[in-house]
């Protein structure tokens, strides 16, 4: 008998980061009704980083919050 440690139903966005944060505490073992993973609003959702969308103040937080690259490549981009 396999014995697992968290079961997880649905393997949309929420199921999959609930596995991928406790896989470090124990077995995980997701459940899910359709035949692939993200099948329905997983499956059709987007996400963009964009440093430079909103007021300055946003723009100034999310260019220090971003990597060591990625800061570097905004700051020639507004250069």
């Amino acid at each position: 008998m396999t014995t697992t440690d968290f079961l997880i139903i649905g393997a949309g966005i929420a199921g999959v980061s609930a596995a991928a944060e406790l896989s470090h505490l124990g077995s995980c073992r997701l459940i899910e009704a359709e035949a692939h993973a993200a099948y329905h609003a997983s499956g059709r959702s987007a996400a963009l980083y964009e440093p430079f969308y909103g007021p300055p103040p946003m723009v100034e937080f999310s260019l220090a919050s971003g990597r060591g690259s990625l800061r570097q490549a905004c700051s020639r981009r507004a250069a």
